[in-house]
């Protein structure tokens, strides 16, 4: 069993303790927790591929190495679809809890723009047919959009919002077991799905660069 396999097996059967834990065993005071279960690993991973991508996208353009280009497209792909399930579950909570799926509140907002921003980073780069140049305004762009993660963050302090902060937040040990376990799992799934993901984009690569050399050679012979 590969190492990739290994890894999916033990985020699935996390996953089913974890789901187990959050809808029949660990009972919250408040009926809205249920949704915290799916929402906050979502966005915890979802900012978690954002800065894998954003690291790979600085080495890069240290290293101008393909491959953290690779690492680095495939990590936002993986966290924007991380981001809408965030997005989705966050209305859907919201909607639990002050009445309303989308009430534009600082924290969503924020995360909307976000997620549009690295979104329009996938886009770009699917724009240029040069590669190099591709890699090198890719990357350039990576670093900057990280920049709206921190603002994402602060959204709850700058302006009134309805989003608690992290502080105010009080969990019994069973909610917060559950909820790490949760975390964990998703964590786990991010790692199959960029091992996953990446050694098909590299194969592609591979498969890209000796088509490119056959072809060269036939035009020069």
């Amino acid at each position: 069993m590969m190492k990739r396999d290994i890894i999916l097996v033990i985020g699935a059967i996390l996953s089913v303790v974890a789901s187990y834990m959050a809808y029949v065993a660990v009972h919250p005071v408040r009926g809205d927790i249920y949704f915290a279960y799916t929402h906050i690993p979502a966005a915890l991973v979802c900012y978690l591929a954002f800065f894998i991508s954003l690291v790979a996208s600085i080495m890069y353009l240290k290293k101008r190495t393909r491959s953290y280009d690779m690492a680095a497209e495939v990590s936002v792909i993986i966290g924007l679809v991380y981001g809408i399930v965030a997005l989705i579950s966050g209305a859907i909570w919201a909607n639990a809890a002050w009445g309303l799926y989308w009430n534009w509140d600082p924290k969503q907002t924020t995360t909307l723009i976000l997620w549009i921003a690295y979104a329009g980073y996938i886009a770009v780069k699917y724009s240029i047919s040069d590669v190099d140049r591709r890699a090198v305004i890719g990357a350039v762009y990576n670093v900057l959009a990280f920049s709206l993660i921190p603002l994402t963050f602060l959204s709850v302090t700058l302006w009134q919002s309805l989003h608690p902060r992290a502080q105010e937040i009080t969990l019994s040990m069973p909610v917060k077991v559950t909820l790490i376990s949760n975390i964990v799992a998703a964590s786990l799934f991010f790692a199959y799905l960029f091992i996953v993901a990446y050694s098909l984009w590299s194969l592609e690569d591979r498969v890209n660069v000796m088509l490119y050399r056959h072809r060269y050679k036939r035009g020069g012979a």
